[in-house]
């Protein structure tokens, strides 16, 4: 176990060891929050930050306690079967060789 200290300016330094663990290099976001009475610390991802951006919206306009709960899962839901459908259409795509592509914009530039 290692200890670090707060400094003034309310920083504190991750040991190392956790660092190199968890892949974490100078400029990774990190989210600070709580679980009961425990601090917790992860790595911050894009789901992260969409659902912050959810609960905004959704405490913007009224909803809050249960409710906001209820709704946030109903979006992320809907969220991630949307994304799921993206990426299923998206890996059906054709890819084109890349010269094969400068060849057809050329061919197009000549017309």
């Amino acid at each position: 176990m290692e200890y670090t200290t707060l400094t003034s300016k309310g920083q504190v330094t991750v040991p190392k060891e956790i660092r190199e663990k968890f892949n974490w290099k100078e400029g990774t976001r990190l989210k600070f929050y709580l679980d009961g009475e425990e601090l917790k610390v992860k790595e911050v991802t894009i789901i992260d930050e969409m659902e912050d951006l959810i609960t905004k919206d959704l405490k913007d306009i009224g909803y809050c306690g249960e409710k906001l709960k209820t709704e946030l899962l109903e979006r992320k839901a809907a969220f991630n079967k949307a994304f799921d459908k993206l990426l299923e259409e998206r890996l059906k795509e054709e890819t084109v060789p890349l010269v094969d592509a400068i060849r057809s914009i050329e061919s197009e530039e000549k017309l």
